[in-house]
């Protein structure tokens, strides 16, 4: 049994705090915005300029982190609409700010990013006319990597907590409760790291455009069905399936015929 009481907070700076959730997100942006940008400079994407990689990037981050931030207040619209305040000290004055903005705390739904964002980047793509499933293939690459270091930030704060188990590595999150838990963000953060290997290792073969989107879309949605079991932190379900299970059901499905109609052609 292990004891999470770990403090999230890597850097406090007078009433402002540098988390390692925010930190991992951080440097995946910078991460992905090098790639492309080193891309561009190679000339490898058509029409895609160094420039036009960064706001690419930029935008489809932000539109991505708007619908997170929206999936996760409506799969906890009951959690949010009981407490829609949180207490924020600045500058050692006391304010009450609205809980469903506190991105800070966590609470990012990969899903709803991921549909917002492949929306922007589909009208940016379209309006510059740079091939849109290049640009996804070379994106969803990073992304499992990302996500994973993401999961080990969700351990550090006592987010995505599984149900209470007696198995001998479960762990006690004390900032829940005192009862012993599966660390289901690790469970997800193993299977992200070996997905991120699978696509790499992919990346490497001659596919038609669109297959690794295709293939990364099945994964994930299978990843998050299966494992979605092992949280308990779900409020909305339609039969026994999570908001997020039933994204990932149609993710799966958009990617199996994606691949298929790639091949068909």
């Amino acid at each position: 049994m292990f004891v999470n009481n770990i403090n999230p907070d890597l850097i406090n700076i007078g009433p402002l705090s540098i988390r390692f959730y925010g930190i991992v997100y951080a440097l995946g942006f910078l991460l992905v915005t090098y790639l492309i940008s080193k891309k561009a400079e190679e000339k490898k994407i058509k029409n895609l300029d160094k420039e036009r990689a960064v706001d690419l990037v930029t935008y489809t981050m932000i539109f991505g982190l708007l619908g997170a931030r929206l999936f996760h207040v409506i799969d906890l619209f009951s959690v949010y609409w009981n407490n829609p305040f949180v207490q924020l000290s600045l500058f050692n004055i006391n304010i009450n700010f609205p809980s469903a903005l506190a991105i800070w705390n966590g609470g990012l739904v990969f899903q709803g990013g991921a549909l917002t964002g492949a929306l922007f980047a589909y009208f940016y793509c379209k309006k510059h006319k740079i091939n849109l499933w290049k640009v996804f293939d070379f994106l969803v690459v990073p992304l499992p990597l990302i996500i994973g270091f993401g999961r080990i930030a969700n351990f550090m704060n006592s987010e995505i907590i599984g149900p209470v188990t007696n198995l001998p590595w479960c762990v006690v999150f004390q900032k829940i409760d005192d009862f012993c838990r599966h660390p289901t963000q690790l469970y997800l953060g193993l299977a992200q790291f070996t997905f991120f290997f699978i696509l790499f290792f992919l990346s490497k073969k001659k596919l038609k455009k669109g297959v690794l989107t295709g293939v990364f879309l099945i994964g994930y949605g299978l990843i998050r069905l299966i494992f979605d079991f092992l949280r308990d932190d779900f409020n909305i379900k339609f039969l026994s399936l999570s908001l997020t299970q039933i994204f990932g059901i149609f993710m799966m499905v958009y990617g199996v015929y994606l691949i298929k109609k790639k091949y068909k052609k």
